[in-house]
């Protein structure tokens, strides 16, 4: 499913609920009416609202640490593969084919990535 079908079912749900509202404001109670009740309302859409809001910023904060994490794996992994290649030259020509199929190895796993 689309961006757009997505925003067009929310968009109608929201519509929808705002219709089904203002019908069903008409056949409620005075005492429901009441200035009390709506403060009791604004309330409790209040604390929805900071309970989504955390909610999504722990998700945030959660996904960042995965990112970071991941990332400095791969710096390290990368660091470690630099000295490898450089102790590897050390050795002369001898390791020319160990490092050769190294950067191969190193190649085929960037494409897995």
């Amino acid at each position: 499913m689309g961006a757009l079908a997505t925003s067009l079912i929310v968009f109608t749900v929201l519509f929808g609920g705002a219709m089904f509202g203002m019908f069903l404001r008409s056949r409620l109670p005075e005492h429901h009416l009441s200035e009390e009740s709506k403060r009791v309302v604004n309330l409790g859409a209040g604390i929805i609202g900071t309970m989504a809001a955390l909610v999504l910023g722990l998700l945030v904060a959660s996904a960042k640490g995965n990112y970071d994490t991941q990332n400095n794996e791969v710096l390290d992994a990368t660091a470690k593969i630099a000295l490898l290649d450089s102790v590897l030259a050390q050795y002369g020509p001898g390791s020319r084919s160990t490092r050769e199929q190294l950067r191969q190895t190193i190649v085929h796993g960037v494409d897995r990535l």
